[in-house]
């Protein structure tokens, strides 16, 4: 790595809408390899920062701060409203990317092996916020694999990804459909006897007589 950039401390106004010029992200906006945009607030009204702060797509975050299950989550920033600022929770990873590239430490840093050595540098007096030592942070030591190794791992990870994403919208599509003929057997606009179930999964929908 190049370095790490620190976030901003800044007090917010709020959940941010798509009105507002400048935000701020949420910690719950990284996830464990994992980017919400939506997860910021809006800044609060005389908040200055400087061009550092500012979340560009392709940055590498992490949060340095946070409870035990969810320090040390890494992800690429994707899809950023162009005034959106890292907060002091997270640290931006400049790659050099003529070693490394930024989709393979993704993918890297979220495996199990290295997400446990760097919660391992986490430390805090309270049991429910911990915080990353930035010094024993820099002390864990990644595989790097030429360029060419480096986007076959990213390829596999990413059909992994694929199909997550995939099982997570058949999950979502399959409770709506439960929702629905619930709803339906319950104000009777649905009826067992003539219940057309194929339809209901395929999203058709049903009315009983």
């Amino acid at each position: 790595m190049l370095g790490i950039d620190n976030g901003k401390s800044a007090q917010s106004a709020g959940e941010a809408t798509p009105a507002d010029e400048y935000r701020i992200l949420k910690s719950s906006a990284v996830q464990r390899g994992w980017f919400k945009p939506s997860e910021a607030k809006a800044l609060a009204e005389g908040v200055t920062f400087s061009p550092s702060h500012f979340v560009k797509n392709g940055d590498l975050l992490i949060t340095r701060a946070n409870t035990p299950e969810r320090v040390g989550f890494v992800a690429i920033a994707r899809d950023v409203h162009k005034g959106t600022v890292l907060n002091d929770m997270m640290w931006r990873l400049r790659v050099d990317e003529s070693r490394v590239s930024t989709n393979y430490l993704e993918h890297a840093l979220s495996s199990r092996e290295l997400r446990t050595r760097i919660s391992g540098t986490s430390g805090g007096t309270s049991k429910s916020m911990v915080t990353i030592n930035k010094r024993a942070f820099g002390a864990v030591r990644v595989s790097i694999p030429p360029l060419p190794e480096q986007g076959e791992y990213v390829r596999r990870c990413e059909a992994v990804v694929g199909l997550i994403i995939a099982t997570r919208a058949e999950e979502a599509r399959l409770r709506e459909v439960r929702t629905t003929l619930l709803s339906g057997l319950l104000d009777r606009t649905i009826n067992i006897e003539s219940a057309d179930f194929g339809g209901l999964i395929r999203g058709e929908g049903h009315s009983g007589a």
